[in-house]
């Protein structure tokens, strides 16, 4: 009899434990999933590493998320990385409607705007464009702004196709940041995600 209550208890705590990790798992996995972090710096609707942060100093939830959403992602002396899946109403990117993301030249070396899937993969689409950047964005008369059609239906210039995506994330690259940039990252810098209605 007392045989059978210790491979009770003991079978009692292998399932506990089992059930720890399964649980523990599940929350690590959706934690990482959620992008939300201890390092984050909201700018208006778009995401980043906080400017005091670095992959070196970040919690450690940034740097599992790095893992899983940047490999090979540069310290932030060499790249800022900025994103978000949201316009600038804080309204979910839809992949069916249109949006115009209107900006102005970043200071920075080179810099380019990507769109992602659900899956963190580049969007297949029928003309094999998948971001924009300082040298292959067609500018507004003035030369330093610029508006991109994020949509899945064909525009005449700077689209940026959306197709078959369930959701959108946009990732900003700033390489090698002016240092007024680097320390000015402000909703005014960063361009701005219109639905057109």
């Amino acid at each position: 009899m007392a045989l059978n209550q210790k491979i009770k208890k003991i079978g009692l705590a292998v399932a506990l434990i089992i059930l720890s990790i399964v649980l523990g798992s599940a929350v690590g996995v959706y934690n990482i999933k959620s992008g939300k972090s201890d390092s984050q710096r909201i700018i208006g609707n778009w995401q980043t590493v906080d400017k005091d942060k670095d992959l070196n100093t970040a919690d450690l939830l940034t740097i599992a998320q790095v893992a899983v959403y940047g490999p090979y992602a540069l310290t932030k002396k060499e790249v800022i990385y900025v994103s978000t899946s949201t316009d600038s109403e804080g309204n979910e990117l839809d992949p069916k409607a249109d949006y115009i993301i209107s900006g102005k030249n970043l200071e920075a070396k080179y810099w380019s705007i990507t769109a992602y899937d659900e899956n963190g993969f580049l969007i297949k689409n029928p003309i094999s464009k998948y971001s924009y950047n300082l040298e292959n964005v067609k500018y507004d008369t003035d030369n330093i702004s610029y508006k991109i059609n994020l949509s899945g239906t064909e525009k005449k210039e700077n689209w940026l196709p959306t197709n078959d995506a369930k959701k959108i994330t946009l990732i900003i690259r700033l390489y090698l940041p002016s240092e007024e940039l680097r320390n000015n990252l402000t909703v005014q810098t960063l361009p701005t995600i219109q639905k057109v209605k």
